[in-house]
């Protein structure tokens, strides 16, 4: 069932983070990705379908800019970039799913296992967020009334899953469950993003609709204090890693 915001917050007391803050006073990874205006999520694709009775598209209006025409991807949403290490991850503190506006955010997460994810609904109406594909009984059927939330923990080996709204179509989430996640970082609207990590050799990879997208970059932080600037944007695009 679920649970009231206030008794979340005493429980977490401050606790739960926004999905992928990168901003840490400590960040000594730092990279840009490149190729997002190319990616379509698949929500976006299902509307657009004609069979799918969702919208009536029209031509767009000549005097809107091409390059906001397009739907494409929401870094600071639908695109997470990861740190991978060899040596294994550790689950990271509650981590906040708000859900509002017909989305959730992030819709792509991956966490390491034994993480908590609390999806906060935020809107004046309630959601009934139901996990699909071969993993339903994890995470049931529930209505979450308005400024309540429930909680489901990431479970152990590596795996995906799926998070939909049986009331909105466009709610959904995916998340990925990748024992060697030590960080997430989503990128700003210039393509920026930052990890906060220790000293040791990552792969720095991202995901996309729950998938891996790009190829990845392997980034060796010799010193926590020293930054390590990566010299090439993350394309997205090219090699596609899936």
């Amino acid at each position: 069932m679920g649970r009231p915001v206030w008794a979340v917050l005493a429980t977490l007391a401050g606790a739960i983070t926004l999905a992928g803050s990168a901003s840490a006073v400590n960040t000594n990874i730092k990279g840009r990705i490149s190729g997002q205006e190319k990616l379509v999520p698949e929500v976006y694709s299902e509307a657009a379908n004609p069979a799918s009775r969702r919208w009536v598209w029209r031509e767009p209006s000549p005097l809107v800019p091409a390059p906001q025409r397009t739907l494409a991807a929401n870094p600071s949403r639908d695109i997470c970039v990861v740190a991978l290490s060899s040596a294994g991850g550790t689950p990271a503190e509650p981590t906040l799913m708000s859900v509002t506006g017909g989305r959730i955010t992030p819709s792509t997460i991956v966490v390491a296992p034994g993480t908590k994810l609390v999806f906060k609904n935020n809107d004046p109406f309630p959601h009934r967020l139901v996990m699909v594909g071969g993993h339903p009984a994890a995470f049931k059927p529930d209505v979450t009334q308005p400024n309540t939330s429930r909680d489901w923990t990431a479970p152990g080996g590596q795996n995906k899953f799926e998070i939909r709204d049986e009331l909105f179509p466009s709610v959904r989430a995916f998340v990925v469950v990748e024992p060697q996640t030590v960080a997430v970082s989503y990128p700003g609207k210039d393509g920026s993003f930052g990890f906060a990590v220790g000293a040791g050799e990552y792969v720095i990879q991202a995901f996309f609709n729950g998938k891996k997208v790009g190829k990845p970059v392997n980034a060796n932080v010799k010193d926590a204090k020293t930054t390590l600037e990566l010299k090439e944007a993350l394309s997205l695009v090219e090699g596609d890693a899936k």
